[in-house]
């Protein structure tokens, strides 16, 4: 047994056995180099187990089988969401609606939430999206090289979030810095201090909205009503940061994740040039493969699971990546296969509070594959760079270096 994991072992409380063990950090997990998702998927090879537990922020459970990871997704009673994050201290401070409450209490909130930016929302914009993005990729074929992740992941996204929100894109680059502090914090702000930066930014608009609505998710928000009142503006900045966050993080880092693997393999995207109907399908499996969110809940009471007992305020770490990454779910789960005729996958989560905007992330996604294609077919990694990823509660692509031919 290695010094690191014996003092592990030392560090664990007494209902967690010695064998259920790893050390493990989800913001710097080992072997991370081989791949952010490989990283993770490493904790599945630990046995039978399912459930193991680290010491790492403030120690927790971590769920490595697919199985389990539904399971707690959906028991809402045993597995609450009133600690959503980790480390514990993190996901205390998180205040953000309906996604850090349980039902019933969660479901007013869920509604307007789903009334803002459902697919009716996304729709009259779908075409603004299109030309978005087809924009964006004219000026970046025309260079023959770009970060992908700096050039167009992080911008992408964000302009079209903002414009949804009817929300100045001049603000984009610090309203990313202060939603990383949030799912991969460098130590920079607590929990805390991001959700001020974001509420005091938010504050004027939602004022705004108040006085003025327009068609956009705000004044849909703040014109809402629970139980027969109006909201808070306290109810409104906790439901409108949830939407911002959301907007700045999770697509911005798939996109990356996505084009390092199609850079990486030239005839999938051949057979997407060739067959540009499956591209519906080819994003599930591309979203099944790259999954990015760690969740995470809090125990209430005692319960018996995987063969351990977790006590009242266990933290549970539920690595929504996982559950498709499972062999038990998908034959061969780290392949990407287009033809898969059947794709399971938890990337936009899993019951009472699963993502509410995928509708829109999917549109995004498939938009960037049918027009980066069409401009950009053949295009590959810079030879000699190396694609670095980093993990957290959305793990992320720090760099993607693409190059092309334009003669070709």
């Amino acid at each position: 047994m290695s010094t690191d994991l014996r003092e592990h072992n030392q560090l664990a409380p007494d209902n967690v056995p010695v064998d259920r063990v790893v050390d493990f950090d989800m913001f710097n997990p080992p072997h991370i180099d081989k791949g952010m998702q490989e990283a993770w998927t490493s904790l599945q090879s630990h046995g039978e187990h399912g459930l193991v537990w680290t010491a790492h922020n403030g120690g927790h459970w971590i769920a490595t089988k697919g199985h389990l990871v539904k399971e707690i997704f959906e028991n809402n009673k045993t597995f609450s969401s009133e600690c959503p994050f980790l480390p514990k201290e993190a996901g205390e401070q998180y205040s953000f609606i309906p996604v850090s409450m349980d039902p019933p209490e969660h479901q007013p909130y869920r509604k307007i939430i789903n009334d803002a930016v459902g697919p009716g929302t996304i729709r009259r914009i779908e075409p603004e999206i299109r030309q978005v993005a087809k924009d964006l990729i004219a000026t970046i074929r025309e260079r023959g090289s770009c970060d992908f992740t700096k050039d167009y992941a992080e911008i992408f996204p964000i302009e079209i979030f903002l414009k949804l929100l009817n929300l100045p894109s001049t603000d984009a680059a610090r309203l990313k810095y202060i939603g990383d502090q949030m799912t991969r914090p460098d130590g920079s702000m607590t929990m805390a201090e991001a959700h001020d930066h974001f509420f005091d930014f938010l504050a004027p608009f939602i004022d705004e909205r108040r006085k003025s609505p327009g068609d956009d998710p705000i004044s849909t928000i703040v014109h809402s009503t629970v139980d027969g009142r109006p909201l808070t503006q306290d109810e409104c900045l906790r439901l409108c940061g949830l939407l911002l966050l959301a907007g700045l993080d999770t697509v911005v880092n798939f996109l990356s994740f996505m084009m390092q693997y199609l850079a990486e393999h030239p005839d999938d995207c051949r057979y997407l040039i060739e067959n540009p109907n499956s591209i519906p399908t080819a994003t599930e499996e591309l979203l099944r493969r790259f999954g990015l969110v760690s969740d995470a809940r809090i125990v209430k009471g005692t319960k018996d699971i995987d063969g351990v007992t977790l006590k009242d305020g266990d933290m549970v770490a539920i690595p929504s990546m996982l559950y498709g990454l499972d062999p038990n779910v998908t034959e061969c789960p780290l392949d990407v296969d287009f033809t898969r005729s059947k794709v399971e996958h938890l990337t936009f989560g899993h019951g009472v509070h699963r993502c509410a905007g995928s509708y829109l992330a999917r549109v995004e996604i498939q938009t960037t594959i049918r027009a980066w294609l069409e401009s950009i077919p053949d295009f590959e990694i810079v030879p000699g760079e190396t694609v670095r990823h980093a993990s957290g509660i959305v793990g992320t692509v720090l760099n993607l270096p693409l190059q092309w031919n334009n003669a070709s």
